[in-house]
């Protein structure tokens, strides 16, 4: 019985997942993302003046900022469409939400920030994997680059 788990679990931890797995996470985060992007579009008047504006530039100017990042960001990110740039504004708004935005918040309060960021610094260090456009347009971007020339 241990011999299958460990075939099994070797199977899985093989490199042919790793871009599925990555496609699956761009594809799940980017969706999640993408609701509150568009809640925010839906709801722009009862929002965009009690934004919290962190860097003195204006609740408007947050929001619409944040909102841009929220929605096109996560499409380009779903597509893996310059994955690792799409990732820079929403890693940068999710520790602003974590650490600075909300500063009388507790740090469990902030967690669900503090975990999609988490997510978007893995995204920018893997990239958008062998399924997405990326890859297609730009395969020197890719970790395929190192599979095709034998190393590892």
């Amino acid at each position: 019985m241990w011999r299958k788990i460990s075939n099994a679990l070797s199977w899985l931890a093989s490199d042919r997942w790793f871009d599925s797995a990555v496609l699956f996470m761009r594809i799940f985060i980017g969706a999640m993302m993408l609701t509150h992007g568009i809640g925010k579009l839906q709801n722009y008047n009862a929002i965009v003046n009690s934004f919290p504006d962190p860097f003195g530039i204006g609740s408007a100017v947050s929001f619409t900022l944040i909102t841009f990042a929220e929605v096109i960001c996560s499409v380009l990110i779903i597509m893996g469409l310059f994955t690792r740039l799409a990732t820079l504004p929403l890693i940068f708004g999710m520790f602003v939400a974590t650490f600075i935005a909300f500063p009388d918040k507790s740090f469990a309060e902030g967690e669900l920030s503090f975990v999609y960021m988490g997510i978007y610094i893995m995204l920018l260090i893997s990239g958008g994997g062998k399924y997405a456009i990326d890859a297609m347009l730009f395969p020197y971007w890719t970790a395929e680059r190192a599979y095709d020339k034998g190393e590892k």
